[in-house]
């Protein structure tokens, strides 16, 4: 077992494959594609007559062929990850989903199926013990099939995505990726990539800040011709799909794949909506705090005095284990796994996207974290909530491949439960007022981030779909709307400027997923549920919790979170966490 870096590592593959010229990758999608063509070939148009015992056969052979294309997928994704600019790693990347991209279409019919056979037939498989493993999937395919199309249809639109949707989604990120931005810091000119300019959003000193910020709205500017065309496309993608499926919501396929209904998504939004002026109070607070008359946009992400404390990499490694220890010294177990074995990549670097990320993909495959470690505060949350996810992916790993994922919402639990427990340990460790006052700041910023912008998010992105679906919609109107959310979200708390309105040109999740970003909302009112029960229970607690993650996504979030108590259902749920928030914004400014 290695020893882990003291500076920010880069993960190693090779346990995936040697590099992404290892011939083993060919012949791994070589086999699937086999696979693939031998289920197609044998089950094919008579799914719906197989008994529970043949069907559960089939389920595990299907499973199969799906793990041996995740892997190459998950290798070639984390390599364009860390180096998106490297041609050999662009060409794996293209030659991999569109290999894959066929051995899924002759999959295709086995979830189309399942969701066809008749009512009698399904209801006999869900009673069958031969096939309790698969029950939930089962009745995720069934709830799908009104939405599905002609199996010839989905191979069409999934191989279109090649050349639509993923192709799209690439350009953003070798787009961003070749930015590089000249700010001044501390008399020194310094070339900086996206990640290194925005992690100077939160220096200390705030002509860097401004600077930097500056810098970052230039760019969105003058790239906001070609960001809002790749918007543009992307969401008119999604609409002619969802009408081709007879989705009438652009937000009802999200509500499908998280087993969640518009009217939970609509009382978390509006809950949260309702609580913007507690935000607000608390960036006024923050703004005297650092002896501001106001906030200006580059000062959201100020460090609170005596509050930017760096933070080396092993300082990092070391405090958020000592934090995942005081909740259970087997989580902290799991999560060191990641630091001992080479799972790790923080080193910020040319070609490597920005933000952070923890992909798992298969069961019995070490799930990776992402991220870029600049020795700020906030980097040790994030590494954190990337080790959240990490947990909560090993912990899935006793499931099976159709229940190894849990949904969007779910995903997002144990990530920020992560950075909620380390909040609490970095306060229990830290006797001095100042730096305690500034580390209850950060807890309440990451709420208030995680909660409140990513609601905003959401409403941007609910208005701009509904834009579309007039016609283009020119950058002007798409910055307008942005606009409008930011100005609700922070009120005359934070004075915003017409540099402010290209932001969101920036949001990866807004190109990559839909509807994502409500998924942090969801995650942290539930947490802050989980944390009320963590401290009423104590140690009794941290074993139901653990079932909670390793359940990935064997049933329904509501089903899953009815074990331990809890009903996302009741809109005072939302209202519960909120108020959680708002007594972290009192106790912060009851000595202003």
């Amino acid at each position: 077992m290695s020893t882990p870096p003291a500076s920010p590592p880069r993960w190693n593959l090779s346990d995936l494959y040697a590099s992404v010229a290892d011939p083993a990758i060919d012949a791994d999608l070589d086999r699937s594609l086999e696979l693939a063509s031998r289920l197609g070939a044998a089950y094919r148009d008579r799914v719906a007559s197989l008994d529970g015992p043949d069907l559960a056969a089939m389920l595990v052979s299907y499973e199969t062929a799906l793990a041996g294309l995740y892997r190459p997928q998950m290798f070639a994704s984390l390599a364009i990850a860390t180096d998106a600019l490297d041609e050999p790693t662009r060409a794996l990347h293209s030659k991999v989903g569109e290999r894959s991209n066929g051995a899924f279409n002759q999959l295709r019919f086995v979830d189309l199926e399942l969701g066809r056979a008749p009512a009698d037939v399904h209801a006999r498989w869900l009673a069958d013990p031969a096939l309790a493993t698969y029950r939930h999937h089962l009745a995720r395919a069934r709830d799908a099939a009104p939405y599905a199309l002609p199996g010839p249809v989905e191979e069409a639109l999934s191989t279109k995505d090649l050349t639509g949707r993923r192709a799209w989604t690439q350009l953003y990120d070798e787009l961003l990726a070749g930015w590089r931005f000249q700010v001044d810091v501390g008399g020194e000119a310094r070339t900086l990539t996206l990640a290194d300019a925005r992690s100077l959003r939160e220096d200390p000193d705030r002509e860097v800040r401004r600077r930097a910020t500056a810098a970052i709205q230039d760019q969105l500017a003058a790239s906001a011709p070609t960001l809002g065309f790749i918007v543009n496309t992307l969401y008119q993608d999604h609409r002619l799909e969802n009408g081709l499926r007879g989705h009438l919501d652009p937000v009802a396929p999200t509500m499908l794949d998280d087993e969640l209904s518009r009217p939970v998504l609509d009382a978390l939004m509006t809950a949260v909506e309702a609580h913007y002026p507690v935000a607000q109070r608390y960036f006024r607070w923050k703004a005297g705090n650092l002896g501001l008359p106001v906030l200006e946009s580059h000062d959201v992400l100020a460090p609170q005095p005596d509050g930017d404390r760096v933070s080396s990499w092993e300082t990092a490694r070391a405090e958020v284990l000592r934090a995942f220890a005081d909740l259970d010294p087997s989580v902290a177990e799991v999560a060191g796994r990641f630091f001992t074995e080479g799972r790790i990549d923080a080193e910020p670097r040319t070609g490597k996207r920005d933000g952070a990320f923890c992909a798992g993909m298969i069961p019995g495959v070490a799930p990776r974290v992402l991220m870029n470690h600049h020795g700020r505060m906030r980097d040790v949350f994030t590494l954190a909530h990337e080790l959240g996810h990490g947990v909560h992916f090993a912990l899935a790993g006793e499931q099976s491949l159709l229940n190894y994922w849990p949904t969007s919402p779910m995903a997002e639990t144990a990530s920020v439960f992560g950075e909620l427990v380390l909040g609490r340990n970095l306060l229990a460790h830290e006797s001095d007022p100042a730096a305690r006052k500034a580390m209850r700041a950060a807890r309440v910023e990451e709420a208030l981030g995680t909660i409140h912008r990513q609601v905003a998010f959401t409403r941007y992105e609910l208005r701009t779909h509904e834009a579309r679906a007039a016609g283009v919609v020119p950058v002007d109107e798409i910055s307008a709307i942005w606009t409008g959310e930011m100005d609700r979200l922070y009120g005359d708390s934070v004075l915003r400027t017409e540099r402010d309105r290209h932001g969101w040109g920036a949001i990866p999740h807004l190109v990559h997923y839909r509807f994502y970003c409500y998924s942090y909302a969801f995650g942290q009112l539930l947490v802050f549920a989980l944390y009320d029960l963590w401290e009423r229970e104590g140690a009794a607690f941290v074993p139901k919790y653990l079932r909670l993650l390793a359940s990935g996504g064997r049933d329904r979030p509501e089903a899953l979170l009815a074990e331990l108590g809890l009903d996302v259902r009741d809109p005072a749920f939302w209202s519960r966490g909120l108020a959680v928030v708002t007594r972290m914004v009192d106790d912060l400014t009851a000595g202003a």
